[in-house]
């Protein structure tokens, strides 16, 4: 069993950073966790393509909580869930 002396999960904007500094020192081990499929849907790279990615398999498909101040809606949240 491997034993990391770090672990990062979530590979988002703060996830690498944190990755990336943390590999700055060849003595430290650690272990970048992230879910999801590798990113294979063209969509991802096309920036005009994004809406079609909505609700997909590659969005974790979160709302917000009920908005008093939007009549209770719940808001669309979206978030990828792929790996690089």
């Amino acid at each position: 069993m491997a034993q990391y002396d770090y672990i990062v999960i979530g590979a988002g904007s703060a996830g690498y950073v944190v990755a990336n500094r943390l590999t700055e020192d060849c003595e430290t081990t650690m272990l970048l966790l992230e879910a999801g499929n590798p990113d294979t849907k063209p969509e991802i790279q096309i920036p005009a393509e994004c809406m079609k990615l909505l609700g997909s398999e590659v969005d974790w498909g979160y709302f917000s909580e009920a908005e008093p101040y939007l009549n209770d809606r719940k808001m669309f949240c979206s978030r990828g869930r792929v790996r690089f």
